[in-house]
């Protein structure tokens, strides 16, 4: 291309100055430095223009045509390689699902269920004169009123936050008691006729076994049409700050006495800690209901608790701000995997979550709930754990329920009614969404994690 330009005007510039030299000698015209640049510049160039504008204009449409066939060929290309990933994604999908036993919550709002609609006003945080900031002056917080410090703590050297804390998590004990009491008693059949060494456990042991009888002879009797149940695990999930200050000693003594209470040998169940911070707790929520989902005879307690409601930890989180809301809630829910049974138990809820899954609308399609009559009600029945301010956010959302009946109005959000008390409000909101009405099937999203999906239903197709 080049070339051919290069050629043309070097011919065009020879041929224009033997004509116009002779021109001028036969003449004998004097030309300025103007003529030259006319005669010498401009109109070669022009000429060698117009000679091969035939030639650009042919080049050009090639050059689009070409770009035009190249543009076609990528998308063309795209298309396949998304239809190549989206067929890899839909393998790649896993269903997880778990029983649920039991379930309780407790805020400053509100205890299970109440949540829904204290959720859907604007709640504002009370002034708390136990709590002062830097000032002197006190601060407000969500402050759970019913709960008080427990007398059993006052003599230990415990932090008061870990003193309120226990309480909280006692509270939840009592309230799953009816529940721990049917897998006590199931722990102590299975134990009876599948573990010797455990039987011969429990018969040594007066407030395990019937004082009535030799031995408890109803539980033997009926052993045999019980499935095996080897354990019951206590997950304690607690805020990654307290890692180092919490006394897990303490911690486990107080939980073995209730379990003990109900019937329980140590050896049929333990105590599990975990701490997780605000940016994980989703994620490692997930990995542990999926770990639970794999065990075949063992049931799972889980309590998630925090609470900032303490003097010292004020200090610690308003020096910097005096903007700091503080708040305080536990919940919990007694699940297991979908196939275990537990003696004299049903299952209140079904649990399906539902990971690499890009879309709501295939995952409701093949529940079948794309149809279901609770869309046309105003009731809000989706737990979103993200911020309503945040926009991104918001746009994710969008895009996740796009091709369902699911609108905003179906929107439930939870953070905001915990304060700045956050590192567990996720795995709270959760929790809040397996308090939904028996009639209607819940769903929990978070744009955090875009391709995690939960849905919440006493059954599934």
């Amino acid at each position: 291309m080049i070339k051919i330009i290069l050629s043309t005007l070097v011919g065009v510039l020879l041929l224009v100055i033997a004509i116009v030299v002779f021109y001028w000698r036969d003449i004998k015209y004097d030309p300025s430095g103007q003529d030259f640049l006319i005669y010498f510049g401009l109109i070669p160039v022009a000429v060698t223009l117009f000679i091969l504008t035939p030639m650009f204009i042919k080049k050009i449409y090639e050059y689009r045509q070409e770009k035009k066939d190249q543009q076609v060929a990528e998308a063309e290309q795209r298309s396949e390689e998304q239809a190549q990933g989206e067929k890899q994604v839909e393998e790649k999908i896993e269903w997880t699902e778990l029983k649920v036993f039991a379930v309780s919550s407790l805020s400053a709002l509100a205890e299970n269920e109440a949540h829904f609609d204290l959720l859907q006003e604007a709640v504002s945080p009370e002034l708390d004169p136990q709590l002062l900031n830097a000032f002197g002056l006190p601060i407000l917080s969500f402050r759970i009123k019913d709960i008080e410090d427990s007398q059993e703590d006052e003599d230990l050297d415990l932090s008061s936050r870990q003193k309120r804390i226990t309480t909280l998590i006692r509270q939840q004990l009592e309230q799953n008691s009816e529940t721990l009491y049917q897998i006590a008693s199931h722990l102590k059949s299975s134990a009876m006729f599948y573990d010797t060494k455990l039987a011969q456990e429990y018969r040594m042991h007066p407030a395990w076994i019937d004082p009535n009888s030799e031995y408890d002879e109803a539980v033997e009797q009926t052993a045999e049409s019980v499935s095996r149940l080897n354990c019951l695990g206590i997950h304690i999930i607690l805020p990654e700050n307290l890692l180092h200050a919490w006394d897990e000693d303490y911690g486990s003594d107080t939980i073995s006495q209730h379990l003990t209470e109900l019937g329980i040998i140590a050896q049929q169940f333990n105590v599990e800690y975990h701490y997780w911070g605000e940016t994980t707790a989703y994620k490692n929520w997930i990995k542990l209901l999926k770990r639970i989902q794999t065990f075949d005879s063992e049931v799972a307690l889980l309590i998630a608790v925090d609470s900032e409601i303490d003097q010292e930890t004020i200090d610690d989180r308003t020096w910097m701000t005096e903007k700091y809301i503080p708040s305080e809630y536990v919940s919990s829910c007694c699940v297991s995997g979908s196939q275990v049974d537990v003696q004299n138990l049903s299952a209140i809820k079904y649990m399906r979550i539902i990971l690499n899954a890009n879309r709501a609308v295939k995952v409701l399609k093949d529940l079948k709930l794309s149809g279901v009559e609770q869309y046309e009600q105003e009731q809000p029945f989706v737990l979103v754990l993200d911020d309503p301010t945040e926009i991104k956010s918001l746009k994710k959302l969008k895009h996740n329920f796009d091709g369902t009946a699911i609108e905003a109005h179906h929107y439930l959000y939870s953070k905001n009614s915990l304060g700045h008390t956050q590192p567990l409000a996720q795995v709270f909101g959760f929790m809040l969404s397996l308090h939904i009405k028996d009639d209607l099937f819940g769903y929990v999203y978070t744009a955090d994690h875009q391709q995690t999906q939960v849905v919440i239903g006493t059954e599934f197709a």
